[in-house]
């Protein structure tokens, strides 16, 4: 029985997540160093250094040095033995991804024959001089330290360069939205059609956390501004886990008052478990497993805006032979909620009808298996399979299981044309009385949003790579990828009596091969790559060549391929400074909205806008120049420079009448707009980071500033589709750039920590001062955005984006108190976090006509129903102004437990 339990055990992992993998990325850092004997100097030839815990091991060269590859991120105690020598064990060794680690060993001769061991912390490298990239690292013990960590984005903001835009997306160093490529566990979890995270990532579960700006090496593709990489803890020799609960207040928006309300309980509650440890029955050092499991509810602040989620992910990790190592994850992310929007594009409002407004349902999957042959210590064989799946759908709560063809109202001439009257019932009245003469737009009754969207993609792949430490200083790394998309979009709006859809399928498959040589000596480190991407849309499209053009031709989308070299050198000053350098190409697929949007051609109802599978990949090259330096043992200054072109962004373009020129179209010619390669921008600034390390002290600090400029032709690829639908002035596409919408000039984030250990013996006042608790602080100041100044009816006034917002503040606090209980192995603790501590409500966008966020520039005319005295109307007036949408989130309060086993 326990030898069937035990092949059930090797075999179950690796069938789980054998069926496909999306390229994966690093998850594995290197130690390296040299072991002397301390009297004389003399290199420790043939030591032995173990990875405790583990099975890794290695023997030092004839020259006393040894390098470990293919280490998971964590934190290890790594021991060195030698015959006639003591044995030391280095504690707390932090590995990170990608990156070295540095641990030498001084060792002393044994002076008798007994047991002799010495254990010592590690000094793990506050200078990395093998970093040629800028990258931040938060790593586990950082996080559990750090307020407001609910989401990765939030965790990211503390970052320079990371501006959250008015479009709430995530804009790194002046790039758009959508140009930020999330790993997790080595697999990427990009949703292909909006180009961001598929799935939740649980920070709880996370051992590191890292983002790259610039400088990120070959194997890193499909990404313009940034790579997050998310790792999960492994498994031990020893069983482990947490728990975690807590309740949460904030400040609700009420919509009939159109102001928030007091601090108070709203129902925002979450419990999250980890737990690992080796599996049973096999070798405790080589096979184990780690579990996350999270639940989630958070109604927000805003009204119909809250979700409820569930989140869980699995690594298994056995050795079922010396040379070879089998990880396979699996995870699955849910989530259900509500859709909030004070305004909709055309001016409605369902405020007094929350009802009307749509609700979703998030679906993500994630099945992988790697496994790595160890040909011998220098030399890697890694295969990765991996299956990735995200399915996103929206629609009226009342109708979502029923297809928009079946929705009341619905119907169709004998020519299969749309001829109902769902817009009547549902949406015109209200949108008819949401004038430029100042009609307040709420709707009324049974009206509901009108909207139906599903999305649904999955993507199957293949990458092997052979990683190769031919020399001591010489590290070589090479590999493919395929991948094979299956993709699927329906969408169907009733605004008005043509309704806008489009539904279409698609199976694009992708190819890429990376080389990389990483070159480290005392002296200098350089990494040097070249990457190739070829894309294969596979697909046929209905094409215009004019406005004119009615009927369209079919057209077989072309294939697409790019070589983008990769380099990055640093070196040392001194032995506390590290200057760096790298230079890069990036290449990024377009959103598959941009792709396949209306393929079928159909410019019969609405603007028509038809998706372009030949869109060329969005272009990006990167400079940067930083130094990193120690000005004393606990101050460090790290400054970077960089400089980005971007190229062939996305962005729309209308069609003209051969007869027509631009800007004159008439009022009988068919506007047809299509996604081209047509905007460009570039961004260069510099970042700045003021470190206080904690060392022996109590107190850690630092402060980064940034200063960005951020300019383009456009901020988003539908920029012009809306101009050429609204404006009488801006029918022609900008021709020189502007601070664009995320141009955020000064970002400024303070970080305050400090920790009183559980062995501080020191008194205040004659009193012991209190153990084992302390409280951190994190201030972030962003200056404001910009917008483009317009009149009454939309036209602009004056440059684009020559508006600036106000500039915004926040404070964060996070306090936490640890009580050990009989055995340090287990700890209780208590924490309190607050963000936004002084709930400053920080202006985030305007009624462009005004300049204000709570007043559009219009007075109520008339009434929605008879009856309404003018008084009331007034009130109605001041609820349609106030969009609790104009301003940051209010103060929010978690309190909960950790208890950890």
């Amino acid at each position: 029985m326990k030898q069937f339990l035990k092949l059930t055990l090797y075999i179950v992992p690796m069938l789980l997540c054998l069926l496909t993998s999306q390229s994966r990325a690093g998850v594995t850092g290197k130690v390296s160093g040299i072991i002397l004997d301390t009297e004389y100097g003399e290199p420790g030839v043939g030591a032995t250094v173990w990875v405790l815990g583990t099975s890794i091991a290695t023997q030092t060269d004839i020259d006393g040095e040894y390098f470990i590859i293919n280490i998971p991120s964590g934190k290890y105690d790594i021991s060195v033995t030698s015959v006639g020598f003591e044995t030391i064990t280095k504690l707390n060794v932090r590995v990170l991804v990608d990156l070295t680690t540095p641990v030498d060993f001084d060792v002393n001769e044994k002076t008798i024959e007994i047991s002799s061991s010495v254990e010592v912390f590690a000094d793990n490298p506050i200078i990395q001089k093998d970093l040629t990239a800028s990258k931040v690292i938060f790593t586990s013990d950082r996080l559990r330290q750090l307020p407001n960590i609910v989401s990765v984005q939030s965790i990211l903001t503390n970052y320079p360069g990371v501006v959250i835009g008015r479009d709430e997306g995530l804009h790194v160093r002046g790039g758009r939205s959508g140009q930020v490529s999330f790993y997790f566990d080595g697999f990427s979890v990009q949703d292909p059609f909006v180009s961001n995270s598929g799935i939740r990532i649980m920070p709880n579960a996370l051992e590191e956390l890292s983002l790259t700006s610039g400088g990120y090496t070959a194997e890193y593709g499909e990404a313009l501004s940034g790579v997050v990489s998310a790792i999960t803890r492994e498994g031990s020799a020893d069983y482990r886990g947490l728990i975690k609960l807590y309740e949460g207040l904030t400040h609700s928006y009420d919509v009939n008052n159109g102001d928030w309300g007091t601090l108070d309980r709203n129902g925002n509650k979450s419990a999250s478990l980890l737990f690992s440890g080796p599996l049973p029955y096999m070798n405790k050092k080589s096979n184990n497993f780690s579990f996350a499991g999270e639940y989630l509810h958070d109604p927000t602040s805003l009204p119909h805006n809250g979700y409820v989620s569930y989140t869980g992910t699995a690594k298994f990790s056995i050795q079922p032979t010396p040379k070879l190592r089998l990880i396979s994850n699996l995870t699955y992310f849910q989530s259900e909620g509500e859709v909030y929007d004070h305004r909709d594009v055309n001016g409605v409002s369902y405020d007094l009808n929350l009802d009307g407004l749509p609700v979703f349902k998030k679906d993500s999957r994630l099945l992988g298996l790697s496994g790595n042959y160890h040909l011998n210590e220098k030399m890697i064989i890694t295969a990765r399979f991996n299956h990735f799946y995200t399915f996103t759908k929206t629609a009226p709560d009342h109708l979502f299981d029923t297809y928009w063809d079946q929705w009341d109202g619905y119907s169709e001439d004998s020519n299969g044309v749309y001829d109902g009257t769902i817009q009547d019932s549902n949406y015109t009245r209200a949108r008819d009385l949401s004038t430029s003469e100042g009609v307040t737009g709420f709707t009324t009754g049974n009206n509901y949003d009108p909207t139906f969207r599903r999305r649904e993609s999955q993507y199957n792949a293949l990458h092997m790579s052979v990683l190769n430490q031919v020399t001591k200083s010489h590290q070589l790394k090479a590999g493919f990828e395929y991948r094979a998309y299956e993709i699927d979009w329906d969408f169907k709006q009733f605004f008005n009596d043509q309704p806008y859809g489009e539904k279409y399928d698609s199976k694009p498959k992708y190819y890429s091969m990376f080389f990389q040589d990483k070159i480290e000596y005392d002296f200098y480190v350089m990494n040097i790559g070249l990457r190739y991407d070829y894309r294969n849309d596979n697909i046929s499209y209905r094409s215009y060549s004019s406005a004119d053009d009615l009927v369209g031709t079919i057209k077989e989308a072309k294939s697409n391929s790019n070589i983008s070299p990769r380099f990055g050198v640093s070196f040392p000053i001194t032995d506390n400074s590290v200057m760096h350098f790298n230079y890069g190409v990036y290449y990024q697929v377009p959103k598959f909205t941009y792709l396949y949007t209306n393929l079928q051609g159909d410019i019969g109802s609405g603007f028509p806008l038809l998706g372009n599978p030949n869109l060329k990949p969005e272009r990006t090259t990167s400079y940067e120049i930083g130094i990193n330096e120690l000005l004393t043992d606990d101050l460090r200054v790290n400054m970077t420079f960089y400089q980005k072109d971007i190229n062939d962004l996305v962005t729309t373009r209308e069609l003209l009448s051969d007869n027509l020129t631009a800007g004159k179209s008439g009022a009988d010619t068919l506007t047809i707009t299509t996604f081209q390669n047509q905007d460009y921008g570039s961004a260069k600034g510099i970042d700045i980071q003021i470190e206080k390390l904690s060392g022996t002290g109590l107190l850690s600090a630092s402060i980064s500033y940034g200063y960005m400029i951020a300019n383009g032709n456009g901020s988003s690829a539908y920029d012009p589709y809306y101009s050429f639908i609204t404006s009488t002035t801006d029918t022609l596409a900008p021709v020189s750039e502007f601070p664009l919408d995320f141009d955020q000039r000064h970002t400024l984030t303070a970080v305050l920590d400090f920790r009183v250990p559980n062995n501080y013996k020191e008194k205040l006042f004659g009193l012991q001062i209190p153990t084992n608790w302390g409280v951190g602080f994190v201030g972030n100041y962003g200056a404001g955005l910009p917008y483009t100044i317009t009149d009454s009816v939309g036209n602009r006034v004056g440059e684009r984006n020559s508006g600036r917002l106000p500039s915004n503040m926040t404070v964060d606090m996070k306090f936490l108190k640890h009580f050990d209980m009989n055995n340090s192995k287990y700890k209780l603790s208590f924490f309190l976090e607050v963000d936004n501590l002084f709930d400053k409500r920080n202006i985030v966008d305007v009624y462009t006509n005004t300049g204000r966020p709570d007043y559009d520039g219009f007075t109520s005319q008339e009434t929605l129903s008879t009856g309404v005295e003018q008084t009331e109307l007034n009130d109605l007036d001041v609820l349609f102004d106030k969009d609790p949408t104009h301003y940051s989130k209010p103060r929010t309060v978690r309190a909960g437990f950790e208890f950890n086993f």
